[in-house]
């Protein structure tokens, strides 16, 4: 083992791919990365990327097995193998794209089936917890390549939260000496990152301020049968309803003081459709309109009550499939006045490819025997090394 993990951190540049599954499942996101040094020296460029979609059938059995009620421990214990297969066949994929590559090793999130950060009591025990499938032994054995996967365990192991992971990144890339920066990504759920000027990793500050796509997504689909609202085109046709946005405001997540982080285990179907029981009578763009609204709301609200009077930032950079919503970037610039809001690829940084990105750094760090959690993120008692290592012959 010392042996080959020593050929690979002796090499001063590393060709590495980044895996990704998000909250949607509708695809396994691919980036090959070069990488140079560790740590706050780490410099990369993005070599390619690829998003492989999955299959419709396996989607939908890890959205059934993400819920209680419907979860079954059979077909997660396959689904664990199949992902890491489909996982395998991504990195296959980049693999014929770049013939004159040699991947030095594979960094894997995996797919999100639960997520429990927080603490509770549970057989005598007060844990957090959480848990990835698309195991990656699976993956570095069919791909022939060491992959290091689960990074997120190791930091609830010392009471964080396990998320977010995105501001190690954030960090690395967009640090500034005369600016402050908060780094906005609107994926399924919405995480800010906060960058001082002249920050140190330790002066970061990040969390999960709420929803992001997922609450409309679900909408779209229940009541129009579409995957999401592209380009905001149903929310521009409806109007904010105040009884159901002030319904809405009732919501306990949000409010929380940080460090703090969720997922469909709070945002899933059951948000909505107790959202649509109650509130049945509505016009379907109206309802989208206002959850549209809202979700521009929260993450408003955590700036202003959690952040601005430590942090007064002077841009904020948005990413995430939310940031091509014009209804949710219009909002957002209603709400932070006199902030410049930019979108990240103003800064030649793909916003599709961020997170993949990422997961290859994090294997890079892991590797070179860094911690990479950030406590003031997450909460953890201490720093430690993120990732498991598996080898392949």
């Amino acid at each position: 083992m010392a042996g080959i993990l020593n050929h690979i951190v002796r090499k001063k540049n590393h060709y590495a791919v980044g895996l990704l599954s998000g909250t949607s499942v509708d695809g396994i996101d691919a980036a090959l990365v070069k990488i140079n040094g560790y740590g706050d020296n780490t410099k990369l460029k993005l070599i390619d990327f690829i998003t492989v979609k999955t299959p419709v059938s396996i989607k939908n059995e890890v959205l059934k097995n993400s819920y209680l009620k419907t979860a079954n421990i059979e077909e997660i214990c396959r689904l664990n193998v199949i992902l890491g297969k489909l996982f395998s066949n991504a990195v296959k994929r980049l693999q014929k794209r770049n013939m004159g590559v040699k991947i030095d090793f594979i960094g894997s999130h995996g797919q999100t089936i639960h997520h429990l950060p927080e603490k509770v009591l549970y057989a005598g025990y007060r844990v957090k917890s959480t848990f990835q499938i698309g195991d990656p032994s699976v993956i570095a054995n069919l791909a022939g390549i060491t992959t290091v996967g689960d990074f997120r365990i190791a930091d609830c192991a010392v009471n964080g939260d396990g998320a977010p992971l995105v501001p190690f990144l954030d960090y690395i890339l967009f640090r500034s000496s005369k600016l402050s920066r908060g780094l906005l990504n609107i994926g399924g759920i919405s995480n800010l990152t906060v960058l001082p000027k002249s920050c140190k990793k330790d002066d970061v500050i990040a969390f999960d301020t709420g929803p992001g796509n997922m609450l409309v997504d679900e909408l779209m689909r229940l009541m129009y049968n579409k995957p999401f609202d592209k380009d905001g085109e149903t929310a521009k046709k409806g109007k904010v309803n105040q009884k159901l946005f002030d319904f809405l405001l009732h919501d306990d997540y949000y409010k929380l003081k940080p460090p703090k982080s969720t997922g469909r285990e709070h945002y899933g179907s059951h948000f909505v459709k107790s959202l649509l029981k109650r509130f049945v009578k509505l016009s379907r763009a109206d309802v989208i309109r206002t959850v549209t609204e809202y979700t521009a709301h929260t993450i408003w609200y955590n700036y202003e009550k959690f952040i601005s009077k430590k942090v007064k930032i002077d841009e904020l950079i948005v990413s995430g499939g939310g940031s091509d919503n014009p209804v949710i970037t219009n909002s957002l610039k209603k709400y932070f006045k006199g902030i410049k809001i930019k979108k990240i690829n103003a800064y030649g940084i793909d916003q599709d490819s961020k997170e993949a990105v990422l997961f290859a750094i994090l294997a890079n760090e892991c590797l070179a025997g860094n911690p990479a959690n950030m406590k003031s993120v997450t909460g953890s008692k201490k720093d430690v090394i993120l990732g498991k290592i598996c080898l392949a012959n």
